[in-house]
């Protein structure tokens, strides 16, 4: 299933209201989604016969389809296109079904899928742009306290501070159309900073890279962004774990990012491994330049990484990418840094 109780209860609100017959209902489903809606829900009235059809839509793997079909049909439905538009502009919309499946089991399993989605969301809410005052987005970063927010060192190497601003709840569809700016915040400062490490530039690498080579920034932002209501529920953060997580190669890696600074997306495919030293973590999964800063998961969306090779590069001849594990960089840091991000 593709869509939560709360955003199928909603379309088939939209539904009833741009099509309240059975007849209008059956019109735009031949004419838009190619399919006989006696076949797909035999009996009832409007309400039953849209709630089967987003059922057997969803069931099928057909629920894009659907949505974007009806939309077309009534492009000027004001809550249909409400729908739609926060259909697209869902973080969770970038999972392929194939992968959700793989991630929570049989579509069946509804509750695990739902379970799934709702922490997938409540990420989404913590990850931000990171940009200056006028100007492309440099990288992603993501909120570690109230007022802290996590990206790489090499996003902001050679930036003023001051001219810095993070932007949460940056909403755009497919097609680039802006549907929600959101609320930048300024940097105040950085409170904690490691370097990447020379040999992240070299192919083949000399040496590892060592604890002090970690590509990390934590920029303390004007506010609290972490403490604000978003969605009848505060933003909250991801506090990096203490202990190391198991990374196991061949299972799903995921990165909840701003491409290029285009509309966030979540990006998947397998872990590889760790390194020796613990300071580096390979995966295949894929990335842009403006990655550099992002959040890295389990399937099970436990943080595990800072994506960071989006910046100082690996040759594509390597065929993977990198993150920084995060219980790493959280072991580095001073007491009095943890204190000032409220972890103890």
């Amino acid at each position: 299933m593709e869509l939560d109780g709360a955003e199928r209860d909603e379309l088939l609100l939209a539904l009833l209201g741009a099509f309240p017959s059975v007849e209008e209902l059956r019109r735009v489903v031949a004419n838009v989604c190619h399919r006989d809606l006696e076949s797909l829900v035999p009996k009832g009235g409007p309400r039953e016969r849209a709630s089967g059809l987003i059922l057997r839509a969803e069931s099928e793997g057909w629920t894009r389809e659907l949505v974007t079909g009806m939309h077309g049909a009534q492009p000027r439905h004001p809550r249909l296109n409400r729908f739609m538009q926060g259909y697209l502009a869902s973080v969770q919309r970038s999972v392929p079904r194939r992968s959700l499946e793989r991630i929570v089991g049989p579509a069946r399993e509804q509750g695990a899928a739902d379970g799934w989605r709702k922490r997938l969301s409540a990420i989404e809410r913590r990850v931000c742009r990171v940009e200056p005052v006028v100007g492309a987005s440099l990288g992603t970063g993501f909120l570690v306290s109230r007022d802290v927010v996590l990206t790489n060192f090499h996003v902001i190497e050679n930036r003023l501070l001051e001219s810095l601003r993070v932007r949460f709840d940056h909403k755009v569809l497919p097609d680039r159309t802006l549907l929600q700016p959101g609320k930048q915040y300024a940097v105040k400062r950085c409170i904690a900073r490691s370097p990447y490490s020379p040999a992240d530039l070299m192919h083949p690498r000399p040496r590892e890279a060592m604890v002090s080579e970690l590509d990390y920034a934590f920029l303390q932002v004007e506010g609290a962004p972490g403490d604000e209501q978003v969605e009848d529920a505060p933003r909250g953060w991801l506090e990096l774990p203490e202990a190391p997580t198991p990374i196991v190669p061949g299972q799903l890696a995921l990165i909840v990012q701003h491409p290029e600074g285009q509309p966030m997306s979540v990006a998947l495919d397998e872990f590889l491994g760790v390194n020796a030293s613990r300071t580096r973590v390979s995966y295949r999964t894929s990335t842009s330049p403006g990655s550099s800063g992002a959040p890295c998961f389990t399937q099970e969306l436990r943080l595990v990484a800072l994506h960071h090779s989006g910046g100082p590069r690996m040759p594509s001849a390597t065929g993977h990418n990198e993150g920084i594990p995060t219980d790493t960089i959280r072991h580095g840091l001073s007491p009095e840094v943890k204190a000032l991000l409220g972890w103890t």
